[in-house]
């Protein structure tokens, strides 16, 4: 009975460790932000765009041929089982240029710096009208002659 009791209590232990780790949260992150010293080496006024993106690399947003600004978007967050991320840091350098392509600005924005961007809902109208998946499946039952299968 002893030997039971212990086997039992090992196997809770083992399983309630399993249960404990398996649901630590979990820091994902995403995206690319340029290190400082990779940011030390652009200089205003300067730098040409062929140097920022040789030095740092393609951008999260923007081509890198024509946009006058260059985005390098990361973020960390959160993982904690089921539920939804949390969102821990997030960084954005804005690198911009004049119009002879060489560096005007390096702006690096924050979490804090963020602003909630409200997106419209719209809708797209559908050709078939009100008609439902099963309506418009089932509607052509019967609708069809042998003459129209065999083209005769």
């Amino acid at each position: 009975m002893h030997r039971n009791t212990r086997l039992a209590l090992s196997v809770s232990l083992i399983l309630g460790a399993s249960v404990v780790t398996g649901c630590a949260p979990d820091i994902r992150k995403s995206g690319y932000y340029p290190l400082e010293q990779e940011l030390e080496v652009i200089k205003l006024g300067q730098s040409t765009r062929a140097e920022v993106l040789s030095v740092i690399g393609s951008p999260s947003i923007g081509s890198g041929d024509a946009d006058k600004e260059l985005y390098y978007v990361g973020q960390r967050a959160r993982h904690f089982g089921p539920f939804k991320p949390q969102l821990v840091d997030r960084q954005i350098v804005v690198v911009s240029f004049d119009s002879a392509d060489r560096v005007k600005n390096v702006q690096i924005l924050g979490l804090e710096d963020g602003q909630v961007v409200v997106l419209s809902q719209r809708v797209t109208e559908t050709i078939s009208g009100d008609f439902g998946f099963f309506k418009q499946l089932l509607g052509n039952v019967g609708n069809v002659d042998a003459s129209q299968i065999l083209g005769g």
